[in-house]
């Protein structure tokens, strides 16, 4: 294996309870009820344009919203997730270690966040160094699950040959996009989605450390796990 693609919510980092607060609060803006953590999780995924048509949705905002209503509220939203990003946020138990291990192999982030909060998550949780590119949910005109993101973190990584690269990730969108561009691909059930939702997977791992183990054959320059 030669490079290591993972996505960040629900795989890197535990963001539910922040993006739920920017969403409530931008709800509530707009006189709406509040969601919760528990159905903002099941909104989370295919960017923050689709989390705020979907949340005005769940919150009954209509129907049908134009335009200029969804771009108007996803502006609250932003302006309240960068007040509140990290707040709660954190990164799952085993990550650092798990990147300390593979050190020696190029990282990317390849996600459906727009890149900008992404950086800085990854900055305020000390991880940004472990990668060497964060293709965002705005990086690209297309998301996860086209496989374009993902080939472009193939790229940053040094043009890896898909077949040696895995992309890890929570979702049926990461499994999808690492599939469509012929990586392995690894679910993990930790996250926000259900491990029901991520049978397209190659490997399933209901903890981080388990690619240690699973990768150790074909991995170099590896460290040693703590």
């Amino acid at each position: 294996m030669r490079a290591l693609l993972f996505d960040l919510d629900g795989t890197l980092v535990d963001s539910r309870r922040d993006l739920a607060t920017a969403l409530d609060l931008t709800l509530c803006d707009l006189g709406l009820p509040p969601l919760g953590v528990e159905v903002t999780t099941h909104l989370v995924g295919d960017g923050a344009r689709r989390l705020i048509e979907r949340g005005l949705a769940a919150a009954g905002a209509g129907p049908v919203l134009s335009d200029a209503f969804v771009s108007a509220a996803l502006e609250r939203f932003k302006t309240h997730y960068a007040r509140h990003l990290l707040a709660t946020t954190r990164a799952y138990p085993q990550v650092g270690p798990v990147l300390e291990y593979f050190a020696a192999l190029p990282k990317a982030v390849v996600t459906n966040k727009p890149a900008g909060f992404s950086e800085t998550i990854l900055q305020g949780l000390g991880l940004r160094t472990h990668f060497v590119a964060v293709i965002g949910g705005d990086t690209l005109p297309e998301r996860k699950p086209h496989p374009a993101p993902v080939q472009a973190g193939l790229a940053a990584c040094g043009y890896i040959n898909p077949a040696e690269a895995v992309m890890i990730g929570d979702s049926p969108n990461d499994i999808r996009a690492g599939r469509a561009a012929g990586t392995l691909t690894c679910g993990v059930t930790y996250g926000f989605r259900a491990s029901s939702e991520l049978t397209e997977a190659d490997i399933l791992i209901d903890d981080l450390t388990r690619l240690t183990g699973l990768l150790q054959p074909i991995a170099v320059g590896r460290r040693t796990l703590p």
